[in-house]
């Protein structure tokens, strides 16, 4: 047993280092992890504004009207799950995080990496939560949580599947 509990730290840290970390090709219009082969759209704040989840001008019809112009060449356009935001902002994380400082917070990190207008505010999931609460990715924090779906939040298109 003493053993064992000596050789956690170790075997802990091979796991953490074994995980597949982002490494993405830029191009003009996109991203691509390389290992999730998720597409992320370059820019991280398309539609210019916080959108609302259903009304007038809603998330769904401006992923509508993204995958009918053939954005980058693809018309498969989606907004991504919590776990595929959450994985992005670990990723950013990875690269210095320190909550008290502003220059280390996800979004700065994103925009450091190459992401066009990346924004301080929360960003759409896919993941509902309940009826009335979807997951929102809080890219000055890096949370990942529940919110009213009642209010507008910030889209940032991703497309492909990352095969997990």
């Amino acid at each position: 047993m003493k053993k064992l509990i000596l050789l956690l730290p170790a075997i802990l840290m091979l796991f953490a280092c074994s995980a597949v970390k982002p490494d993405f090709a830029f191009m003009e219009k996109t991203a691509v992890d390389q290992n999730t082969g998720l597409t992320w759209a370059r820019n991280a704040n398309m539609p210019g504004r916080p959108l609302m989840w259903r009304g007038e001008d809603n998330v769904y019809e401006y992923m509508k009207r993204l995958n009918e112009t053939n954005y980058a060449g693809y018309a498969d356009w989606r907004v991504p799950s919590k776990e595929e935001i959450g994985e992005l902002i670990e990723y950013a994380k990875s690269m210095g995080y320190d909550k008290t400082k502003m220059d280390t917070w996800p979004y700065q990190k994103l925009r450091q990496l190459g992401f066009i207008d990346v924004r301080d505010y929360d960003y759409w999931t896919s993941t509902r939560q309940s009826s009335t609460e979807m997951w929102t990715a809080d890219l000055t924090t890096g949370r990942v949580a529940p919110k009213p779906e009642s209010k507008p939040y910030c889209l940032w298109p991703v497309r492909g599947s990352s095969g997990r």
